[in-house]
């Protein structure tokens, strides 16, 4: 008798486990799965990503990671490096993606996922100078230029102008004024902005065209892929182009959200 009243109870139990289980397969289903974070490696060169005096990371390529994660739902974690350690972490695959000028050798090294903006590569000098402003021309001479910045083939093999890193394009403006280089090569996106957070007009140089058209690409990582996170991304830049959201981010901003001190005149 005792076997037989303990019988419907065991089943009751069971019954309950079953209805239990059932509900948290029901709950776990209609639960979006958390995305997993992916890493950027952002090279640190204003205006395109520096640290502000507040210590937020702000900057045109900072903006596109972020509007990235909003868009998909992936959270980003960008890390603010000098250029060419940004290149050596892609290349390891210490970090999942990066955002740099097109380079032939970084399209075989990396993966190129998606263009996210094009700058036309300009020559400038003052703008009182008179000699012509083309590589050839400037043989011999002193052209200042972003360090570990990829500036086009030409640039990259020439031999014959003097090659002058220097960090920011505020450095090199200082440097034209005081006579002590005759050009700087650089993206029309970061001279004028620099022009501008210093409440100087673009009439204080004159240009030439270097390189139009040179492109800035979403790199990922062949080391460390995420392939269903850069489809994602791709997506979600074309539609940032379509909606104009992108020209907005490297040339609509208020040039006031970029105000900064030349690197000479800091120190």
């Amino acid at each position: 008798m005792q076997l037989v009243s303990r019988f419907p109870v065991l089943i009751a139990g069971w019954a309950l486990v079953a209805i239990f289980l059932a509900g948290s397969s029901l709950v776990s289903a209609a639960e979006p799965a958390t995305e997993e974070a992916v890493t950027f490696s952002i090279p640190d060169v204003w205006p395109w990503a520096y640290e502000d005096d507040a210590g937020e990371l702000r900057g045109s390529l900072i903006d596109v990671a972020n509007r990235l994660s909003a868009k998909t739902g992936i959270p980003v974690i960008p890390r603010l490096r000098p250029l060419r350690r940004a290149i050596v972490e892609l290349r390891k695959g210490t970090v999942n993606f990066s955002i740099l000028f097109q380079n032939p050798e970084l399209d075989i090294e990396a993966i190129n996922v998606s263009s996210v903006t094009q700058v036309n590569l300009l020559l400038a000098a003052m703008a009182e100078s008179d000699y012509p402003l083309t590589l050839g021309a400037l043989k011999g001479k002193r052209v200042a230029y972003i360090r570990g910045t990829y500036l086009g083939e030409i640039f990259e093999q020439d031999t014959d102008v003097v090659k002058v890193p220097v960090s920011a394009i505020s450095q090199a403006v200082e440097l034209l004024s005081l006579g002590r280089i005759s050009a700087i090569l650089a993206s029309d996106h970061n001279i004028y902005r620099t022009l501008s957070s210093q409440n100087l007009g673009r009439d204080l140089l004159r240009y030439h065209e270097h390189v139009p058209g040179q492109k800035g690409v979403l790199y990922m990582s062949r080391a460390s892929s995420r392939p269903e996170v850069a489809r994602k991304f791709s997506a979600a830049i074309d539609q940032m182009e379509a909606d104009g959201e992108l020209y907005r981010i490297f040339y609509s901003n208020a040039a006031s959200t970029y105000k900064h001190d030349t690197l000479l005149s800091a120190q």
